[in-house]
């Protein structure tokens, strides 16, 4: 959406104020507050992939946010492949990744009309290594910190966003855990992980419970602190004596079915 003139400008922040709201998520600090109120506007089509958003001297007039809590929010989307910000020309959304070929574990139903299975974007959040204990450790055979822990968002349809955890030994994937974090972001770490082995997965064990989300994923997702929805455990081998990885994806409520089998 181009802004190209004062009266244009105005038309678009107070559509988007009218949508969106000033941003107000308890528990985060003003500058997520408001990364987190642009990405949803973003995610549901409020500015098209290339479209310039207002320009930060008017995002900072129509939500109240000093200029540099603006600046803060519109650089850490920078840095999510988001938007692109173009020195003298303004801030635009970025043309967007692919989705993950085949989920095998978030697929979540299509309605008639739509794919089958709803389209998955990921984005990565950051890759760090474990050495606390957890349900990962006896699948992955932990035997100190050599456990990666690649932590993602995944925008499912534009329409939510799911928080997981990608677990691997660093003993059996020695070359994925020391790559550019760059190479990481939008692929689907499952199939990379089989093909690096050259095995494809065939068993996968998977449990569900209703929990407490952590404060990174409702940072991640947006959602104020406290929140609750569901955690899908998934477990996978590739044929017996080659665990691959455990996962850890937080679901919020939404109005979509998801296939376990």
């Amino acid at each position: 959406m181009a802004i190209n003139n004062p009266a244009h400008a105005a038309s678009a922040e107070n559509d988007f104020l009218r949508t969106y709201g000033a941003p107000g998520l308890p528990g985060l600090p003003k500058y997520a507050q408001l990364r987190e109120t642009l990405h949803a506007a973003i995610r549901a089509g409020h500015w098209k992939p290339g479209g310039r958003l207002p320009t930060e001297s008017e995002l900072s007039r129509v939500t109240s946010l000093s200029l540099g809590t603006v600046q803060r929010a519109l650089r850490e989307l920078a840095d999510e492949g988001i938007v692109v910000r173009t020195h003298g020309s303004g801030t635009y959304v970025g043309q967007g990744k692919g989705s993950i070929d085949e989920p095998l574990h978030l697929r979540f139903v299509g309605n008639e009309g739509e794919p089958k299975f709803l389209p998955l974007f990921p984005t990565v959040i950051s890759r760090t290594r474990v050495e606390h204990r957890g349900r990962w450790s006896e699948w992955l055979r932990q035997t100190g910190a050599d456990i990666v822990r690649i932590d993602r968002k995944l925008d499912v349809n534009g329409e939510f966003v799911v928080y997981n955890r990608f677990y691997f030994n660093d003993h059996t994937f020695p070359d994925i855990a020391s790559r550019a974090i760059a190479t990481l972001d939008g692929v689907n770490l499952k199939q990379l992980l089989g093909s690096a082995l050259n095995l494809p997965i065939t068993d996968v064990a998977q449990q569900m419970s209703f929990v407490k989300f952590p404060a990174e994923a409702n940072r991640a997702m947006g959602l104020k602190a406290g929140s609750q929805g569901l955690l899908l455990e998934s477990a996978a081998a590739a044929g017996r004596g080659h665990p691959l990885y455990f996962l850890e994806s937080f679901i919020p409520p939404n109005d979509r079915r998801l296939d376990v089998s």
